[in-house]
């Protein structure tokens, strides 16, 4: 064989010797990003936040004291206790709120929500402090002709306004607001209530936008000795 073939021979080999170990490190690394794309997929699987669910939303209402004569009187106390899962593995984390109680569109009162966490897979029932002015009830051009109907309405919400952690690094703003419609019928002591719940996630929640939630409607109706 010549000196020239030889040459030929050896510059063959060492292109095929390239290109094999080319296709080699293009499969390793194929391999890697398939399995660490795995990994991500599997990782947020397990791990991405979901949407905290309101399991309930019990309503208690006690009249403590209602007349008409000598002078329009009222003393109520209404409890908005909102039940809340969060499927999630990862906690939910809410800070402190304040939401209206209003009659007849005017506000007569207020609900606090405490700040307060909720533990991955696990169901937490948050007991806001509500106050509502019977002053104030009473006082509204409406309290007259409702308490000789023997109904009062009034409207409570409660609001937990925090972020889902994933890791307890990456935060996703999570709003979940109950909206309860109750009824007090003074002369029975009695009261009934329908509450519709709305959870908004990301820059919805963010940004305190309504609607595009996951609407989770409840009606429950209490009687009062």
């Amino acid at each position: 064989m010549t000196e020239e073939a030889k040459t030929k021979k050896k510059g063959w080999t060492s292109t095929l010797s390239r290109r094999k170990a080319h296709c080699t490190a293009c499969c390793v690394t194929l391999c890697v990003l398939i399995i660490l794309g795995a990994l991500a997929i599997a990782f947020y699987i397990r791990y991405r936040p979901r949407p905290p669910r309101v399991v309930a939303t019990p309503v208690d209402v006690s009249i403590d004291e209602f007349s008409l004569l000598p002078h329009p009187t009222l003393k109520v106390s209404v409890g908005v206790h909102v039940v809340v899962s969060n499927p999630s593995q990862s906690p939910y984390r809410y800070g402190a709120a304040l939401a209206p109680v209003t009659y007849h569109g005017a506000p007569v009162g207020e609900t606090l929500v405490p700040a307060g966490e909720i533990d991955g897979k696990s169901t937490k029932k948050v007991e806001p402090a509500t106050v509502v002015d019977g002053l104030k009830v009473a006082e509204n051009p409406h309290f007259a002709s409702d308490a000789v109907a023997g109904v009062l309405p009034f409207v409570a919400v409660a609001r937990l306004v925090g972020k889902a952690l994933v890791l307890r690094t990456f935060e996703v703003p999570v709003t979940v607001e109950v909206v309860c419609f109750v009824q007090m019928y003074v002369f029975h002591g009695e009261s009934s209530s329908r509450c519709v719940s709305t959870v908004r996630t990301g820059a919805k929640a963010a940004g305190g936008g309504s609607g595009g939630g996951y609407p989770l409607p409840g009606e429950h109706a209490h009687g009062h000795e």
